[in-house]
C-alpha cells in the first residue's frame, strides 16, 4: 500500500499532535496514490494514442517487384503532406489495395470457411454510397434498402458517438474524417473502440452482409471479423444524419484515391413533416439543433446550396437526390430507378426487403427504431397533426427552401415566398 516514515518524536505527543500526524499521513498517502493514478492514466492514454494513430502514418507503400519502396502521402489521414510525388489515378487505386491477407489466418476456422465463399473485391470495383440526409427523413427505411442487396457492407450512422442530435461540429471535423478514412478502407483494426462501441450497440443489425454471415456469433464484429468481411463487399453504404454536404466534399477531397467510385445521394424530406416526427421525442424538443424548424432549414438550405455546387464539380452520375414523399408513394419503382442510377445490383433481396417493409401492424409503428411501415400513407400525414398556426410559422421560416424542393405552401402566397429569396440574395 501507500506509506510514509515519520520523524523521531522530540517530546511526547499531546491528543492534537497525533490528530495533526494522522492527518498528515493520510494526505501523504493520498498524495502518493494520486500520482501513482495519474502515471497509470497516462500510460493508458499514451497506449491508446498508439493504437490509433501511430499505427497509421498516414504513408502507404507502393511496393512491386524489383522496384525501391518510396512512401508515398495519399491523404489517409493527418494534416496536408509536404510529400511532392503525384500519382496517377491508376497508382492511387494500387495504393489503396489495403486489405491485408493475413488476417484471415487469426480468424476462428469457421468464420474463415465462411470467407472462402467470397472473394477479395479490390477498392476500385467496390460502389460507395454516402446517404447524406436528416434526423427523422426516412433515412433508416432507404439505408436499410440500399443495403438490402448482396454483399453490401452498411455503415449505419458511424459519427454517431461524436454527436447525438446534432451537426457534427467543426473541431471534431478532423477526428471524424480520419475514422470514416479507415472504415472505407476495411482497417477496422485501425480504430478498435469504434468496434468495440459497435458490437455492444443494436444498430449491429443493420449491417445484414455481417448479421447474416455470423449468425450472431460472439465477437463476430471485432476488429479483424469486420476488416475482413469488409474487404469481400461488392458496395459499402454509409447513412448520415451528422454531416452536411459541405463536410461531405471536404471528405471526399482529402480522399481522391477513394472518390471516383463514391455517389452521394442526398436524401430529403417536407420540413413540416420532420418537425411532427422529431415532436414525438422528448430530448429532441429539448434541443434547439433537433426540435427547430427554423434551424433544420437552415441546414437544409446550406445543404442545397453545396449540393447545387456539388453538381458543377462531380460527374452527374455520382450526385442523387431523392424526395422520401416520392420514394413512399411509388416505392417499387423508384427503387428500382434509384438502384440503376447508383449502380447497385437490384436482386430478389431488395424486393423482399420492399415486400416486408412497406406494410407495417400497429406494433410496428409504436417501436421508434422500426423501420417498417405503411409507406404510402406516410408523407402527409403531419396535415393532420399540426395546427393551422404552427404550419404557418413554419412555411414562414422554410418557405424558400419547401418552393426549391418542390412542395406546396399552404398558409403563405408565393409571392412572400419569392420577396424572402430576394431579400436574403441582397
Amino acid at each position: 500500500g501507500c506509506w510514509s516514515a515519520t520523524a523521531p518524536l522530540s517530546r511526547p505527543l499531546d491528543k492534537t499532535d497525533l490528530r495533526r500526524a494522522r492527518r498528515a499521513m493520510v494526505m501523504e498517502r493520498a498524495l502518493l496514490c494520486l500520482v501513482l493514478g495519474l502515471c497509470v492514466l497516462v500510460l493508458y492514454v499514451t497506449y491508446t494514442w498508439s493504437l490509433f494513430y501511430l499505427s497509421n502514418s498516414g504513408f502507404r507503400c507502393a511496393c512491386e517487384p524489383g522496384r525501391t519502396t518510396v512512401p508515398v502521402d495519399v491523404g489517409v489521414a493527418g494534416p496536408a503532406s509536404t510529400n511532392k510525388v503525384v500519382a496517377k489515378e491508376d497508382d492511387l487505386f494500387h495504393l489503396t489495395d489495403y486489405y491485408d491477407s493475413t488476417i484471415d489466418g487469426t480468424l476462428p476456422t469457421a468464420f474463415q470457411a465462411a470467407l472462402k465463399n467470397y472473394s477479395v473485391v479490390q477498392p476500385r470495383d467496390v460502389k460507395v454510397v454516402l446517404l447524406v440526409t436528416y434526423y427523422r427523413a426516412g433515412s433508416s427505411f432507404l439505408g436499410e434498402l440500399l443495403s438490402s442487396g448482396p454483399r453490401t457492407f452498411f455503415h449505419f450512422e458511424p459519427l454517431i458517438m461524436f454527436t447525438v442530435a446534432g451537426r457534427l461540429r467543426k473541431g471534431r471535423e478532423r477526428h471524424a474524417f480520419e475514422l470514416l478514412d479507415e472504415l472505407i478502407r476495411c482497417r477496422m483494426q485501425n480504430v478498435p473502440l469504434y468496434t468495440v462501441w459497435f458490437e455492444n450497440n443494436v444498430y449491429v443489425k443493420y449491417n445484414r452482409f455481417l448479421a447474416d454471415l455470423c449468425g450472431g456469433g460472439e465477437s463476430c464484429s471485432s476488429p479483424l471479423h469486420m476488416s475482413a468481411l469488409c474487404a469481400r463487399a461488392t458496395s459499402q453504404v454509409f447513412k448520415f444524419t451528422r454531416l452536411s454536404i459541405t463536410q461531405v466534399a471536404a471528405w471526399l477531397k482529402r480522399n481522391p484515391d477513394i472518390a471516383p467510385s463514391v455517389r452521394v445521394l442526398h436524401l430529403v424530406r417536407d420540413p413540416r413533416a420532420m418537425h411532427v416526427s422529431r415532436q414525438k421525442l422528448d430530448w429532441c424538443k429539448e434541443d434547439k439543433t433537433c426540435g427547430d424548424a427554423g434551424e433544420l432549414c437552415a441546414q437544409m438550405r446550406a445543404d442545397l446550396d453545396a449540393f447545387d455546387q456539388m453538381l458543377g464539380q462531380m460527374a452527374p452520375d455520382r450526385t442523387h437526390r431523392i424526395r422520401f414523399e416520392d420514394l413512399a408513394a411509388d416505392a417499387a419503382n423508384e427503387t428500382v430507378r434509384l438502384y440503376a442510377k447508383l449502380g447497385l445490383d437490384y436482386t430478389l433481396s431488395v424486393s423482399q426487403y420492399l415486400l416486408n417493409h412497406t406494410t407495417a401492424t400497429k406494433e410496428d409503428l409504436k417501436h421508434f427504431h422500426s423501420t417498417r411501415r405503411n409507406t404510402a400513407d406516410v408523407a402527409n400525414q403531419w396535415m393532420k397533426k399540426l395546427r393551422r398556426r404552427t404550419i404557418t410559422k413554419i412555411e414562414q421560416v422554410c418557405g424558400d427552401v419547401l418552393k426549391r424542393l418542390g412542395y406546396k405552401l399552404y398558409s403563405i402566397r408565393k409571392e412572400d415566398v419569392a420577396a424572402k429569396e430576394v431579400a436574403s440574395v441582397r
